[in-house]
C-alpha cells in the first residue's frame, strides 16, 4: 500500500525553476528524489540501509544521515578499507560515490597518537581533510 502511494507521488511529476528573470517552462522530473520533500531523506536512508546492510558496522562506526554516510574507525587504514568497501558495494549496485563531495575529519583522541602520514583516499585519489 505504501509503495503504491509513494509511486503515485513520483509519477508524472513536473516542475519549473524560479529565476530573477521569471519562471522557466515546466519540465518532467524522471529520476531521483524530490528536492525539499520531507519524504526524500527517509526514502534515501531506507534504500541505502537495505543496499548496504551486509557491510554496515555497529553504531557509532557507521551511521546514515539523510544523504550522508559517516564511517568511523580508529585508524586511517581502517577508514580507507571501509571507504573502499562502501564504494565497491554501491558501484556494484549502480550507484556512484561522489568523490567531489567526500571529505574526512581526523579526530585526535590520544596525545600518543602522533601525526600520521597516511591519507584517506578512494582508488588512490586523496580525499580532502576538513576541520
Amino acid at each position: 500500500e505504501y509503495t503504491r502511494v509513494i509511486r503515485d507521488m513520483y509519477e508524472g511529476v513536473r516542475t519549473k525553476v524560479r529565476t530573477v528573470l521569471g519562471d522557466t517552462t515546466d519540465f518532467p522530473i524522471d529520476i531521483g528524489l524530490h528536492q525539499g520533500s520531507a519524504l526524500s531523506p527517509f526514502l534515501f536512508t531506507t534504500v541505502m540501509d537495505e543496499l548496504t546492510r551486509d557491510i554496515q558496522d555497529e553504531i557509532p562506526w557507521c551511521m546514515l544521515f539523510a544523504d550522508d554516510i559517516v564511517l568511523i574507525d580508529e585508524s586511517r587504514e581502517g577508514v580507507n578499507n571501509k571507504l573502499e568497501r562502501w564504494r565497491d558495494t554501491l558501484e556494484a549496485k549502480g550507484f556512484k560515490l561522489s568523490r567531489s563531495k567526500t571529505e574526512y575529519l581526523h579526530c585526535r583522541f590520544s596525545a600518543d597518537e602522533g601525526d600520521v602520514a597516511s591519507e584517506v583516499g578512494i582508488e588512490g585519489a586523496i580525499i580532502p581533510r576538513v576541520g
